[in-house]
């Protein structure tokens, strides 16, 4: 059953008109504020309840898949094997090492530059989410292992130079143990950067609003990169976008362990009323 007959069985008429009249006029529109919980634990870490966001990150997923013919564990010799797993497993660790020291691996060239550079070293992560074998039997060096990629950072050309260096050693590495590779992109976006007065402006209420209810603070509310994708990410097509990040215990999102204080979200509220009466 598809959404539109779903909705038709609900006396919901949609057509391709009716969303195109609900589009919002972007002149109508002043700008977009979003308070979301940081997913990660670097506020905790700095003790430090809000959080300005500076941008968020962009996205780049991967499948890579990595074949030879399926053989018997037992009956071939170590010197005769092209092994797949293997093969992905030297990938991984790979993948980790272009994303802990990535000027090690990038050149100053056409692909990236030196400020691209210095912004994937602080900025650049990734991870390994998913990885199956085929035919997955223990007895069996397996034909097929597939395994997924999540790579970010805030410079977008930064990222392309990571995924076009990556691409090249992994297809390299496949190709000396003899087995063959496919790189498939499943997922690209840009990252975004956060309206600098809108940025501004949030953490001045930030830190007004913790004064409040703590008194004297001797630090400034801290500027993070989000590398979490946010609704902010589809409104910066729209309309100027800032953010608030609350502290977020052991940085544990989308789990039962999530947990927020709640003097930290009284604390965003009465930032977000601050910055409201400023733009009345």
């Amino acid at each position: 059953m598809t959404v539109q007959d779903a909705l038709k069985e609900n006396s919901l008429e949609i057509t391709e008109e009716n969303l195109l009249q609900l589009k919002y006029d972007p002149g109508s529109v002043w700008g977009y504020i979003e308070v979301h919980i940081e997913q990660g634990p670097v506020l905790e870490w700095l003790g430090f309840p809000l959080g300005v966001v500076k941008g968020i990150a962009g996205q780049t997923r991967l499948k890579v898949t990595v074949k030879d013919s399926q053989r018997h564990a037992r009956t071939v010799p170590m010197s005769m094997r092209q092994d797949p797993m293997a093969a992905a497993t030297e990938l991984i660790v790979l993948l980790e090492s272009v994303c802990k020291n990535p000027k090690d691996f990038l050149s100053y060239d056409g692909h990236c530059n030196d400020i691209s550079l210095e912004s994937l070293s602080s900025s650049l992560v990734c991870a390994v989410g998913e990885i199956s074998t085929w035919p997955s039997a223990s007895n069996v060096i397996p034909g097929q292992v597939t395994f997924t990629v999540d790579l970010r950072a805030i410079d977008d050309m930064g990222r392309e130079a990571v995924i076009y260096e990556l691409s090249n050693q992994m297809y390299k590495i496949c190709e000396r143990r003899s087995v063959s590779c496919i790189i498939d992109c499943k997922h690209d976006a840009n990252a975004v950067v956060c309206d600098s007065e809108l940025s501004s402006q949030l953490k001045s209420v930030a830190y007004s609003a913790l004064r409040k209810m703590a008194g004297d603070i001797q630090d400034e509310t801290p500027t993070l990169m989000s590398g979490a994708g946010h609704d902010a990410m589809a409104m910066s097509h729209l309309t100027k976008v800032g953010m608030l990040f609350v502290r977020c215990r052991g940085g544990v999102s989308h789990s039962p362990a999530e947990h927020v204080l709640d003097e930290d979200v009284w604390a965003a509220g009465l930032a977000i009323l601050a910055f409201l009466e400023t733009q009345l």
